[in-house]
């Protein structure tokens, strides 16, 4: 199993502020983020509509995507595990929902 080293960064609301995972990188995204949830025990916080995103690339990860194929995810300092509702600047897009978990 290839694994991928990511530093988690939690919203406020979060009792957890960092964390750093290993992540199968054969999980799709999908998979990763249903995995950090049951790792850190924040499954009641998932709304279905959380995914991966990466802050220096200002980009979503796609949710079919495996993680092995992005290939600058382990050189990043952080991804965020939030909500896709809510921007890059963590600020609604949809005048909804106020982010899961980040992910650093």
């Amino acid at each position: 199993m290839a694994a991928l080293v990511l530093r988690i960064k939690f919203p406020d609301t979060y009792p957890l502020i960092y964390k750093t995972l290993r992540v199968d990188a054969n999980f799709t995204v999908s998979d990763a983020v249903k995995f950090i949830a049951e790792t850190v025990n924040c499954t009641s916080l998932l709304r279905g509509s959380e995914g991966l995103f990466v802050p220096d690339e200002k980009r979503w990860l796609d949710d079919d995507t495996k993680l092995s194929q992005y290939e600058t995810l382990q050189d990043v300092e952080h991804i965020e595990f939030k909500d896709k509702n809510v921007g890059g600047d963590d600020k609604p897009i949809n005048n909804g929902g106020d982010g899961c978990c980040v992910i650093l």
